[in-house]
């Protein structure tokens, strides 16, 4: 199996424990049950560890699709630029479950401690959609504003041509 194989087999994982650890947080208070809470925390800690393996085997799938027609460098730099936020945010949001989880026992602790985490879990989720959103224009020009045609000139370039776009206001307005 290839870094590229690996990224696209896991790079959905984080994205969906963190919503979950998010939604499940707040079924939590809603029926005030502290295992569904600590449930919780459990996927927020499982979306950062998974993170891990996407991100670092990033490069090398950046490696084996920037050779491949139709593939913009200026969409891999815009998802590896947001993947780096991402990783980062999302590894705060596990150690912040984790903490959380070392303090269950102290009440005073526990509320704004989960409140935080609820909070950390939607921006991770946030910043990770739109990560994966960024990462999944790089290969499926369909997702893209417009459409993407490559074409081969004479020279044996490939040219890539938006159509399709909205148009450009020319008056200002």
């Amino acid at each position: 199996m290839n870094a590229s194989q690996i990224h696209l087999a896991l790079n959905h994982v984080p994205l969906f424990f963190s919503i979950a650890g998010g939604l499940v947080l707040l079924y939590g208070f809603i029926i005030k049950n502290n295992q569904v809470k600590v449930l919780s925390l459990y996927f927020m800690i499982t979306a950062a560890l998974f993170t891990l393996p996407v991100y670092f085997t990033g490069e090398g799938t950046e490696e084996i699709v920037e050779k491949l027609p139709g593939v913009s460098d200026n969409l891999i730099e815009s998802h590896e630029d947001l993947a780096k936020i991402g990783l980062i945010v999302i590894i705060i949001t596990g150690l912040a479950a984790s903490g959380t989880l070392i303090i269950k026992k102290k009440p005073a602790l526990l509320k704004p401690s989960l409140i935080i985490c609820a909070f950390l879990a939607f921006i991770s989720f946030g910043i990770m959609a739109e990560t994966a959103h960024l990462g999944g224009q790089i290969r499926h020009s369909e997702i893209r504003n417009g459409t993407v045609v490559t074409i081969e000139n004479e020279a044996g370039d490939n040219i890539d041509y938006q159509k399709n776009r909205e148009p450009e206001d020319k008056d200002g307005d």
